[in-house]
């Protein structure tokens, strides 16, 4: 029997079509609650059909749900008694005086690691691959809460590529954009609990003239997910009240650095250049 960390590379490595790659994230983000259920359920969850489950799986070398949850039990029954892995699993602070500060920092890291352990490359690649696609137009949208995201992409992603912008929504929502968005556009929305009605009509409305729709959301997927070719996800868990954006964060910063690599002679070339103009005087430092 192979181990958990093997069966969920298998999930996530051999994911491909959208269909796939959607069930695959459904599996890694609460596995293995996630395959302890029904084949219904574990569907209803992916957006997909029972169907579409059963034939991935097959895919993975499981003939039948029965015999892919008889592993994944077979692999817990195994860990439940490892002292090592007991001992590798971060359990809740012991000390009810420890500092917020290291308790908070800890808690990100933790979820960083997490996230890291159940990545879906084929998902990240996707729309990697999408953002440096230079026929397409890239729009980003956030919501009242993730707003300072989608700013943060159109900064960086601006600087190494063309064609990128923010629609902005400091005053009200502005469904005037719409009038643009079409085919050659890909609209990149950031919806996080709790989700905006708003996003989701935006996002129906373009998706209608044809945008092409990317998420970046949290475990429990925002509306707007049925609408995507790609998302990702991230726990939001936090001492705060407002619920944290560190892992979102990092995947903006991947999202960049992947573009980056895509085409690093042209990224280059578009740096130097708005560097140049800024020592002109001609744009902003």
């Amino acid at each position: 029997m192979t181990s958990s960390q093997d069966l969920l590379a298998r999930l996530r490595n051999g994911a491909q079509s959208g269909a796939e790659r959607k069930v695959a994230a459904a599996l890694s983000e609460t596995f293995p609650t996630s395959a302890l259920g029904t084949v219904e359920a574990l569907a209803n969850r992916a957006g997909v059909s029972g169907p579409t489950v059963l034939r991935y799986l097959n895919k993975l070398g499981f003939l039948r749900f029965a015999e892919f949850q008889a592993a994944v039990m077979e692999e817990l029954d195994r860990q439940l008694g490892s002292p090592a892995v007991q001992m590798a699993t971060p359990s809740e602070p012991q000390d009810a005086g420890e500092h917020l500060y290291r308790r908070t920092l800890l808690m990100q890291a933790e979820a960083l690691r997490r996230v890291a352990d159940r990545a879906i490359p084929a998902e990240f690649d996707r729309i990697a691959d999408l953002l440096a696609d230079p026929k397409l137009t890239i729009r980003a949208l956030g919501g009242r809460y993730s707003r300072n995201l989608a700013q943060r992409l159109v900064a960086h992603l601006g600087q190494i590529r063309a064609h990128v912008s923010l629609i902005d929504r400091s005053i009200g929502f502005a469904f005037d954009p719409l009038v643009d968005i079409g085919p050659r556009d890909l609209l990149v929305i950031f919806d996080y609990r709790r989700y905006q009605q708003d996003l989701l009509a935006f996002a129906q409305a373009a998706r209608g003239q044809g945008a092409r729709i990317v998420l970046l959301t949290d475990p429990t997927r925002s509306p707007v997910a049925e609408l995507a070719e790609a998302v990702l996800t991230s726990p939001d868990d936090s001492p705060s009240p407002f619920a944290s954006k560190v892992v979102a964060t990092a995947q903006v910063e991947a999202l960049v650095a992947a573009v980056v690599a895509r085409d690093r002679d042209a990224a280059r070339k578009r740096l130097e250049r708005i560097e140049a103009l800024r020592r002109d005087g001609q744009g902003d430092a």
